[in-house]
């Protein structure tokens, strides 16, 4: 099996992963009392902030200098920066989920959840390099 497929397997695995999050936020009930608390924007910001995350250190891991290690290869970082990317994208999920429980603000749970599947539905993987 090539890296793309098994790449497109852990993709497929987060996306369930993170319906079965909005599945299960939804079936709790948790009433949000009009205010944000000082833990619930530190859960934005941290979805926000993996979202970024995500395309910066990607771009960090595939052009990083080779003369750093021996077994760093083209392909190793290639791998390395689609699995940071499709993580950092299931975190912004995971970051609605815990404002969720946490009785967040339901726009910035369902802003968060709707960022972290858009990110992951739009992302490919791209050509392996040699």
């Amino acid at each position: 099996m090539n890296w793309t497929i098994r790449l497109r397997l852990v993709q497929i695995a987060c996306v369930l992963l993170l319906l079965e999050c909005v599945r299960l936020s939804r079936s709790v009930r948790h009433e949000w009392n009009g205010t944000a608390t000082i833990v619930h924007w530190l859960l934005i910001v941290g979805g926000v902030g993996s979202g970024i995350l995500g395309f910066t250190l990607q771009r960090r891991i595939v052009n990083k200098p080779e003369k750093l290690s021996s077994t760093s290869t083209p392909f190793t970082r290639w791998r390395a920066g689609h699995i940071a990317r499709l993580w950092t994208a299931t975190a912004v999920g995971l970051y609605g989920f815990c404002l969720s429980m946490l009785a967040g603000p339901p726009l910035g749970v369902n802003v968060l959840f709707g960022l972290a599947l858009l990110l992951l539905l739009l992302w490919m993987p791209g050509a392996v390099p040699d």
